[in-house]
């Protein structure tokens, strides 16, 4: 159907999705490896991180499924950046990867002179 956009990916139920995902980070811990986008996306039956971001768009049962693997990875790379060996790695993965930035910091405010004087006479 012309104009109709349908999301690349597996069409899973909710609750196969929640399996995949739930399979994904016991093997993950089993491993002793780091959770990863790219990693849950090919878990999950996706071709890239980007066709799983796309799924999150469309409505239904699974996004909420999704959203919530999504935030574990984020949440085990945080946990990272608090270890001394990986925290460089954490910190460069949690701002390309999940839109974090620095601090902006802040200048201190400027004095502010208000002149109060009488009002023009008419």
């Amino acid at each position: 159907m012309a104009g109709t956009y349908r999301a690349a990916g597996p069409r899973w139920g909710w609750r196969k999705l929640q399996a995949l995902s739930e399979a994904y980070f016991a093997q993950c811990r089993e491993e002793h490896r780091h959770p990863s986008l790219p990693g849950l996306a090919l878990a999950l039956g996706f071709n890239s991180r980007q066709e799983m971001e796309q799924a999150l768009l469309q409505e239904g049962d699974s996004a909420p499924i999704l959203r919530r693997a999504m935030t574990l990875v984020e949440e085990a790379t945080v946990q990272s950046a608090f270890t001394k060996e990986l925290a460089a790695s954490a910190k460069f993965i949690l701002q390309n990867g999940f839109d974090y930035s620095e601090k902006a910091v802040l200048r201190p405010p400027e004095e502010i002179q208000v002149l109060v004087g009488e009002g023009e006479k008419g």
